[in-house]
């Protein structure tokens, strides 16, 4: 699994060559790539999730959508968090550990994890 986090300057990451080529080559070994808010910028500049659907932090979908064009950015005050194949995406904030959660019950299997009902949020 590969986690790609956010951070309060995402410009400095997502110009990041290094960054952004890390993320490119440890996509090409991972079950689940995931990422968290404005982590979303990441996996947009990386390539890698073209023409799956993401979610980003809430108010910035537009702006991740007209950056890359190839995401099918989803209504982020709508959608919370997103699977699509291998790719996990959340708004961050509290629905982060409910992304996480579902993402652990995957990997670990339903009788070994018991999930709260994201519902609740």
């Amino acid at each position: 699994m590969l986690f790609v986090p956010s951070a309060y300057d995402m410009y400095t990451q997502v110009h990041n060559p290094k960054i952004v080529n890390f993320i490119k080559e440890q996509d090409k070994n991972t079950e689940y790539t995931v990422s968290n808010c404005a982590g979303a910028h990441l996996i947009g500049e990386s390539g890698i999730a073209d023409g799956r659907k993401i979610v980003t932090w809430i108010g910035g979908g537009e702006e991740l959508q007209k950056n890359y064009p190839n995401l099918k950015v989803q209504n982020d005050s709508v959608v919370r968090f997103m699977e699509d194949g291998k790719y996990l995406s959340s708004n961050g904030n509290l629905i982060s550990y409910v992304s996480a959660l579902n993402l652990l019950k995957k990997m670990q299997g339903r009788s070994k994890l018991i999930l709260w009902n994201p519902t609740y949020i």
